[in-house]
């Protein structure tokens, strides 16, 4: 009987010390939810922009063979919107040239600036929009030596791949009128690849 009554005591002090701590509580971990920076609206167009193109562009000049040929050319300039309505003004400028062999030498229409006028339509991240303007260039060679200048019209889309970058397609078309030296009309049609930087 007093094996079995010092074998419970020592059963309940082990117990009791077990459990003088009284029951743990599980601890649990704070969740962090991760910091998600939301990117600027690709949709959003107002601001200014930078970018170069390259372009094919072919003149024609009335009873005369065509000049064509590749150019380069810097873009800028600043877009407002209103809703799904962008109205932009810019300007860009060609370093290359339009040439064809003529009897005599090459002529070529080079120099060619342009400030242009623009309405489009937001259409999530893409900007479908037309263009009026006027364009001024040097007509040059034995047939044509004078500065020629009209109107451009034009058509294209741009699209942004980030929030500043954005790619562009474009065809235009200038009518210069009335060639001075040779009493004839010449025109231009141009189509151009480029990107915009927009800040």
């Amino acid at each position: 009987m007093k094996k079995i009554l010092l074998s419970t005591a020592a059963v309940v002090a082990t117990a009791g010390a077990a459990l003088a701590g009284g029951v743990a509580a599980p601890v649990m971990e704070p969740v962090i939810a991760p910091v998600v920076v939301a990117a600027a609206p690709v949709g959003a167009w107002q601001g200014g922009y930078a970018g170069a193109n390259l372009s094919w562009g072919k003149v024609g000049i009335d009873g005369y063979d065509d000049l064509d040929g590749a150019g380069i050319a810097l873009r800028g300039g600043y877009d407002w919107q209103n809703g799904n309505t962008v109205f932009g003004l810019g300007a860009d400028y060609d370093f290359g040239k339009q040439k064809a062999d003529f009897v005599g030498g090459e002529q070529a229409l080079k120099n060619a600036g342009t400030v242009f006028a623009r309405l489009g339509y937001d259409a999530n991240g893409w900007l479908p929009y037309a263009s009026l303007g006027y364009t001024w260039a040097k007509m040059e060679g034995p047939v044509v030596n004078e500065n020629v200048d009209g109107y451009t019209i034009g058509l294209g889309v741009e699209r942004k791949f980030t929030p500043n970058w954005a790619g562009y397609a474009e065809i235009s078309h200038t009518d210069f009128g009335n060639i001075d030296a040779l009493g004839v009309d010449a025109d231009m049609q141009k189509i151009k690849l480029g990107v915009n930087y927009r800040f």
